[in-house]
């Protein structure tokens, strides 16, 4: 279907620029409810996405600009591809912008995305995943398993554009979701965990599965914070939820070409991103699409542009800003691609001791929720578990809150000198913030 797409492209007037994926994907799926199997299934997909460029005059009377419009092609739409490119041709012609242009074709290098194991066997791998999780859970007082769903997917990614870029890849994505119940004297408590991974080995079900049974049962028990200001260690994923925050971090998005062009971030490159004096550690960050199965690595990104490691924020000055093509144009600068997994330089500080204080000191192992400002760099983070450290003694907590600013509490975090890998992270395993404003009790 991909090659009559193209030369339907290449016939049809009005497009003068164009990009082709298909995407295939093979996902095989468990559902499990209590203590059983509910369902399990094996689903196939397969979708082309076209997008489409048509330059025309610009409606200001000056020179030429560039429309673009996408639509998704399924096998049951081949009939009717002319008219849907007509369409799209149209939606195009009503947009007016600078020109720009595809990346050209280039090589692309080698980086371990498909999991052999996964690629072979996935029912196998979910079963495996399956049995660990109840085998492990079955054994933990206090913690049962209300639901879980395990999706072992392949997904195979085929791209063309008018520039001459061609390139296929193959990859795998696991999904790990499910809900634990904790019960002490009467009361319950819920708790939703979530991870996904490229290759099986990096999940480690019963460690997880122990970790967050443990978790839970502190749930149970904990209480709130103070109220004040306090050294704070955020560590593991609530450390990933802070700086990454689900693709809405201020770290991703200010470093954003198209985030600079549009003049919403105030960063300018050779300069500091942080706001207050640097007295921590260094804060060094790179997009890192080449980091062995990492979640958002790849060998190419959605247009085409080789994956790269490439050098974002070094001692906390800003190298340079991350895009696609047609932001890096219009910034006169080079292409990187979408932002790939977030590689952060480790620190100096042994884990045990960014737990080292005189007085109160908190640790966040968990969001409910973290919301920060992707502009001004301001966040709020509900706690869902941490734990109140005095002299030694650890009291599980719940329900307060954690707020500053990042740009602010970057500038004197000490990092921990362990390395996690947590998906579409590699850093620091947690950082210690100095002076965080904690609402509590």
């Amino acid at each position: 279907m991909v090659q009559a797409i193209v030369d339907a492209l290449q016939k049809h007037e009005g497009v003068d620029d164009w990009l082709v994926r298909q995407i295939v994907t093979t996902s095989t799926q468990y559902y499990v409810i209590g203590q059983r199997i509910e369902n399990s299934r094996t689903v196939n997909s397969q979708k082309t996405v076209v997008r489409v460029m048509n330059d025309h005059p610009s409606a200001k009377g000056e020179g030429r600009a560039r429309g673009e419009a996408q639509l998704t092609v399924v096998p049951s739409d081949q009939p009717r591809l002319p008219s849907k490119l007509e369409q799209a041709v149209f939606m195009a012609k009503l947009t007016d912008n600078p020109l720009y242009g595809l990346p050209a074709a280039g090589e692309y290098p080698d980086v371990d995305v498909a999991d052999s194991e996964m690629q072979s066997a996935p029912r196998a791998v979910a079963e495996r995943l399956v049995d660990e999780l109840l085998t492990t859970l079955g054994s933990e007082p206090g913690v049962r398993l209300s639901s879980a769903e395990v999706f072992v997917d392949k997904r195979e990614l085929t791209i063309q554009n008018s520039r001459g870029v061609e390139g296929a890849s193959v990859a795998t994505r696991l999904l790990l979701d499910f809900v634990l119940l904790a019960s002490s004297d009467g009361e319950e408590m819920e708790s939703h965990i979530a991870f996904e991974r490229r290759r099986a080995s990096d999940l480690g079900v019963p460690a997880i599965a122990r970790r967050q049974a443990q978790f839970a049962r502190d749930a149970i028990a904990a209480g709130t914070p103070q109220t004040g200001t306090f050294p704070v260690v955020v560590s593991d994923n609530a450390l990933v939820e802070l700086l990454m925050s689900d693709g809405y971090s201020p770290l991703l998005l200010r470093s954003a070409a198209q985030m600079k062009y549009q003049k919403l971030s105030p960063w300018e490159t050779g300069a500091t991103i942080l706001s207050a004096e640097a007295t921590g550690d260094p804060f060094t960050m790179y997009s890192n699409a080449l980091l062995p199965y990492g979640v958002r690595s790849a060998v190419f990104d959605e247009e085409g542009l080789p994956g790269q490691r490439v050098l974002i924020v070094e001692n906390g000055v800003l190298r340079r800003f991350w895009g696609s093509q047609r932001y890096a144009e219009y910034l006169n600068t080079a292409p990187t691609g979408r932002f790939g997994n977030m590689d952060v330089a480790v620190g100096s500080v042994p884990f045990d001791d960014l737990f080292q204080s005189d007085g109160t000191i908190y640790h966040v192992v968990a969001f409910s929720a973290m919301s920060p400002d992707p502009i001004t760099g301001d966040f709020v983070g509900e706690m869902r578990l941490g734990y109140e450290i005095q002299k030694g003694h650890r009291r599980p907590i719940r329900g307060g809150s954690i707020s500053g600013n990042l740009f602010k509490v970057l500038a004197a975090a000490r990092l921990s000198r362990e390395q996690a890998f947590l998906g579409d992270y590699v850093g620091p395993r947690a950082a210690l913030f100095p002076g965080i404003t904690v609402a509590g009790d």
